[in-house]
């Protein structure tokens, strides 16, 4: 799919579906605005890490990387809208920001398995 300047973005959507809902509700219709509700809900729960943006610090935090990494990064996230600068800071969303695992978890979660076994 192309973005292109007439293409709502997925916040927009869901914007405009709750907006719907709210009009639906005014008219009566009170079934049909929850259930819009309801699927605006869970679009935004499924598109979390699209819909969450992070500082570049936060993402600095998140990633383990240096900011060198991300503005490696940037020129394609930027091309794609995963990321967008605010004032004069970076932001990005942490659908593209790598989560650095805990090597303690991991091993916990593998004792809670192997136990459960």
């Amino acid at each position: 799919m192309t973005i292109t300047p007439d293409t709502r973005s997925l916040e927009q959507v869901l914007a405009d579906a709750r907006g719907d809902a709210a009009v639906l509700r005014r008219r009566g219709d009170a079934r049909t605005a929850t259930a819009l509700e309801s699927f605006a809900d869970e679009v935004r729960d499924a598109a979390a890490d699209y819909l969450t943006w992070l500082s570049e610090d936060h993402a600095m935090l998140r990633s383990g990387h240096r900011e060198a990494w991300f503005r490696r990064r940037r020129a394609e996230w930027l091309a794609s809208h995963n990321a967008r600068q605010v004032g004069r800071r970076w932001q990005y969303r942490a659908l593209v920001v790598p989560q650095r695992g805990s090597a303690e978890a991991a091993y916990q979660a593998g004792l809670r398995e192997g136990d459960a076994a």
